[in-house]
């Protein structure tokens, strides 16, 4: 084998172990699972959760309506050609027609033509269209933008909306994942000790000083556990299973939550204030209130549209006609006209009714709002309740975890001195871990409930008004 041939050969090898190595570490690295944190949940949540990302396609959808809306007052420019024949000659013509529409109604156009056939012809015309009843105005001519902008703004509140909601299933997965995380550790460390009392009962039973009652409780209760820890361990990775799938993570990728240790901040809130902050920032008061004024506009408009639909036309043009070229552009023929026009009934039934419609809509849209406030307000008076109740519940199994320890404490020595059987210290221990399960509990509640608040004050995510 030639240098060259060993040389390339080494450059070969070198490539495949590089990629082979890259490939393993990164089947370690998938292996080992992603670990991941509160915050980087939410992050991962709010920018790869496919209703989310369903929500901004919503927006994006209604800007390019709000985009297609605006664009009927732009300047359009429209060339035109023509070629035939008729009885006498051929005829050949062109054209350009600019137009727009502004904003108040008004239609305005410039045409350039030119032609051949029996002469050179060109003209130039400028025409005007203006409503002076029915269509006249921003109001009834910036409807479709303004109905556009409107779908826009509530497509931006359902987005915000979506990603709270995300947010706070984000919240409870992951708190539900450590709770279940901290179920199993419990259990399993109840299960070895009544797995020790089983052993201990046993060996007391086979030299006489322990009863088959005490060997049977202890081995009940060693079953009792290991349901507990397998029922545990099934919700810890439906958990898992649950968090993947709102960060859109693929369900075989192992994950691993970090947390810090379990410890609340107790929320310091005066119930007027915490009404006074949801009603200012609840996106549902302010979705409301936005319907409001929309369907306050659509009444205006509805009332203008009772008004005859009556139109102003001018038309003025110039232009000229010869055998020669150099005669076609004289413009030294003018034509001009005004006229009205109007297709209007007298009656204008439908319209009257549509106005009486929009009235009740804007009534009721009125009565939307009181009853959207009164509700934020129920809602947090009821979420403030629930914070309280929770942290009760926490003091109480706080204080039910000293008690219970102290009765385990009692229930020990007078077992390993002989005064008593296994049943004391079972119960001891049982009812001391039921208290920590729901010292847990409590304190998890507590820390969702904290965010759920959040939510109904508007402050858990800051409304981005486009």
């Amino acid at each position: 084998m030639s240098q060259k041939q060993i040389k390339k050969t080494s450059k070969a090898v070198s490539v495949l172990l590089i990629v082979l190595f890259t490939v393993l570490g990164a089947a370690c690295a998938w292996a080992e699972g992603i670990k991941i944190s509160l915050a980087q949940a939410i992050e991962q949540a709010l920018e790869k959760n496919r209703s989310v990302i369903v929500s901004k396609n919503s927006i994006n959808i209604n800007q390019l309506n709000l985009d297609s809306a605006r664009s009927n007052f732009d300047l359009t420019i429209s060339p035109s050609a023509g070629a035939g024949v008729n009885d006498r000659d051929q005829e050949l013509t062109a054209g350009i027609r600019m137009s727009r529409k502004t904003t108040q109604g008004v239609d305005i156009s410039f045409s350039p033509t030119a032609g051949l056939g029996e002469n050179y012809t060109s003209r130039v015309g400028v025409s005007l269209g203006v409503p002076l009843l029915k269509g006249w105005g921003k109001l009834i001519n910036m409807d479709p933008v303004m109905g556009a902008e409107y779908s826009l703004r509530s497509a931006g509140r359902s987005l915000h909306k979506t990603r709270t909601d995300i947010i706070i299933q984000t919240v409870t997965r992951f708190y539900t994942i450590v709770e279940y995380k901290e179920r199993v550790e419990m259990n399993t460390l109840l299960l070895n000790k009544f797995k020790s009392h089983a052993t201990l009962a046993k060996l007391k039973s086979d030299i006489g000083l322990a009863g088959p009652l005490d060997v049977y409780r202890a081995e009940i209760k060693v079953k009792d556990a290991q349901a507990d820890l397998t029922n545990a361990l099934e919700a810890f990775q439906n958990g898992k299973n649950e968090l993947k799938s709102i960060l859109s993570i693929p369900q075989d990728q192992p994950i691993e939550v970090v947390y810090p240790p379990i410890e609340i901040e107790a929320v310091v809130l005066d119930v007027w204030e915490a009404e006074r902050i949801a009603l200012e920032n609840s996106i549902d008061i302010l979705h409301i209130k936005d319907s409001f004024d929309e369907a306050e506009r659509n009444s205006k408009i509805a009332r203008q549209n009772k008004l005859p639909d009556l139109r102003l036309s001018m038309d003025y043009s110039r232009g000229s006609g010869a055998e020669t070229f150099e005669n076609a552009f004289s413009m030294d023929e003018e034509k001009w006209r005004v006229f009205l026009t109007s297709t209007t009934d007298f009656g204008r039934t439908k319209e009257k009714i549509s106005y009486r419609q929009s009235l009740i809509d804007l009534g009721s849209a009125k009565i939307n709002i009181a009853e959207t406030k009164d509700k934020v307000r129920k809602e947090v008076r009821t979420q403030l309740g629930n914070l309280v109740k929770a942290e009760e519940l926490i003091s109480i199994t706080k204080e039910q975890i000293h008690q219970t320890t102290g009765k385990k404490e009692l229930a020990e020595i007078k077992f390993n001195n002989d005064m008593a059987n296994n049943f004391d210290l079972i119960e001891a221990e049982t009812e001391l871990h039921q208290a920590r399960l729901s010292f847990l509990n409590a304190r998890i509640n507590y820390i969702i409930g904290t965010y759920q608040l959040r939510k109904i004050m508007g402050t858990l995510l800051e409304y981005e008004k486009g």
